[in-house]
C-alpha cells in the first residue's frame, strides 16, 4: 500500500520518490533501499553507464517492474537531456528528438508514461511586461526637476531588451512540435527543465507549442536563483507542473549557487510546498541528491525533512 503522509492536513496529493543512482547502480538493491528509506517510488535516468533502459526488450521491462513491485515500489517515471547541443543552431535536431522517443518509448512501455526531459541553451525570453515610464519635463507636470536630471531621450541600446534570436526559435518550437506529436502517439507526458536558462526561457519554449502533454519539471533550486521569485514563478507556470526536483542549495553572490541536503539551503520549503497546494498539485517530489558528495546520506536527510513538513 502507498505509504501516505497526509495525517489528514494538506500535501495529501504529494507523494515522495527518490532518483534511483542515489542508492545503487543494482536495481534490485537501490528498490530494496528506497523501500527501507520510506519513500514510495523511484525515477531512473533512461540512458546510464549501469543500464539503458530504451534497449530493454519486453522481457526486461517486466523483469523491471517485478524488481520493483517486489518492493512495494512505484516506477515515477524516466529522466534525460537532448543532448550536448540541444536544439540550438548546429545540433542534429533529428537525434535529440528520436533520443527523447526512445526515453518515451520505453516509459510507455514500462506503464510510467512520464518523462522529465532538461532542454539545455534556450533562447532568451524577451519580458514583455509594461515598463513604467520614465519621469521626463513633459510628464512632470508642475513638478520642478532639479537642472542635474535630465529629461528621458530615446533607448539606448544597452537598454533595450535583446533582439529575439528568430533561426533558434524557429527551430526549437519545430522540435518540440515533433515531440508533442510522439508524446501523443506514446500517451507520454513530458516535463521539461532547463539547467542552462532561464524559467522565462522554459515557459516560452514548453508553451510556444499548444501540447497538453507537456509540462514542466519544476527545480526549487532553479527558483532561487531565477529573476523570477516563488511568487510569479507559481502565477506563471502554476498550472504546468508535472513533477517537482526534490533538491536544495545555498545560494551566494551574484545567485551563484553550491548544493545542499535538503532543508540546509536556501530553497523555501513551507512556502513551495504551500504554493502546490494552491495550484493543486498533485504528483510527485522526487529527490536527487546526485551532486551531493554522499548521495545516500542526502537522500535520507532530504526524506527526513520532507516528511516533517507533509504530515
Amino acid at each position: 500500500m502507498p505509504r501516505e503522509y497526509n495525517g489528514g492536513m494538506a500535501h495529501e496529493w504529494i507523494r515522495l520518490g527518490v532518483v534511483i543512482e542515489a542508492l545503487s547502480m543494482d536495481p534490485r538493491q537501490a528498490a530494496r533501499s528506497a523501500r527501507l528509506m520510506g519513500v514510495d517510488g523511484v525515477q531512473f535516468d533512461g540512458l546510464s553507464s549501469a543500464l539503458d533502459i530504451t534497449t530493454l526488450s519486453a522481457s526486461g521491462r517486466r523483469e523491471l517492474r517485478h524488481v520493483l513491485s517486489s518492493q512495494d515500489e512505484q516506477l515515477i517515471g524516466l529522466r534525460g537531456d537532448v543532448g550536448v547541443r540541444g536544439f540550438g543552431i548546429g545540433a542534429d535536431v533529428d537525434q535529440a528528438i528520436a533520443r527523447v522517443g526512445k526515453l518515451m518509448e520505453a516509459a510507455a512501455g514500462l506503464s510510467a508514461p512520464l518523462v522529465c526531459i532538461d532542454l539545455g541553451a534556450l533562447p532568451t525570453a524577451i519580458d514583455k511586461s509594461p515598463r513604467k515610464p520614465k519621469v521626463n519635463a513633459d510628464l512632470a507636470g508642475l513638478i520642478l526637476l532639479p537642472e542635474s536630471v535630465e529629461a528621458s531621450g530615446p533607448s539606448t541600446p544597452e537598454q533595450s531588451a535583446p533582439p529575439a534570436d528568430t533561426a533558434f526559435i524557429s527551430q526549437l518550437n519545430a522540435a518540440m512540435d515533433e515531440l508533442g506529436r510522439c508524446a501523443d502517439r506514446f500517451s507520454c507526458m513530458l516535463a521539461f527543465r532547463s539547467e542552462l536558462a532561464s524559467i522565462a526561457s522554459l515557459k516560452q519554449a514548453v508553451t510556444a507549442v499548444n501540447c497538453p502533454w507537456f509540462g514542466i519539471d519544476l527545480d526549487p533550486v532553479a527558483i532561487v536563483r531565477d529573476r523570477w521569485d516563488m511568487d510569479r514563478v507559481f502565477s506563471e507556470l502554476g498550472q504546468l507542473i508535472r513533477h517537482v526536483r526534490g533538491r536544495d542549495a545555498t545560494v551566494g553572490a551574484e545567485r551563484r549557487t553550491q548544493p545542499a541536503r535538503i532543508g540546509r539551503g536556501n530553497v523555501q520549503w513551507p512556502e513551495l510546498l504551500g504554493n502546490l497546494d494552491d495550484a493543486g498539485y498533485r504528483g510527485w517530489i522526487t529527490i536527487d541528491p546526485l551532486e551531493l558528495t554522499d548521495r545516500t546520506a542526502g537522500a535520507q536527510v532530504g526524506v527526513s525533512q520532507l516528511r516533517k513538513l507533509l504530515l
